[in-house]
């Protein structure tokens, strides 16, 4: 709890804040967490790698690893992209 002058302090730091950079207000003001795709992916594969290694063989854990890491970077841009 804030005393009334700090409040109003406060909520005068933010008005100018959100007056000269109103990008950084915006992407503050939404409190959404995205998806953890990147987190998701990973863990996906790195348990499906014991199966695949014993029903496709080492090669096939190669080309999965290879193709995660391809996703992941994906996404990666896809987000960057998409922040600005």
């Amino acid at each position: 709890m804030l005393e009334e002058k700090d409040r109003r302090a406060l909520e005068d730091i933010e008005q100018r804040l959100c007056a000269s950079d109103p990008a950084f207000a915006r992407r503050m003001g939404s409190p959404s967490v995205p998806f953890p795709t990147v987190s998701v992916l990973c863990v996906l594969s790195f348990m499906s790698l014991p199966f695949v290694g014993l029903f496709l063989g080492p090669r096939a854990v190669l080309v999965a690893i290879n193709a995660t890491a391809v996703v992941v970077m994906m996404v990666l841009v896809w987000r960057a992209r998409a922040s600005r």
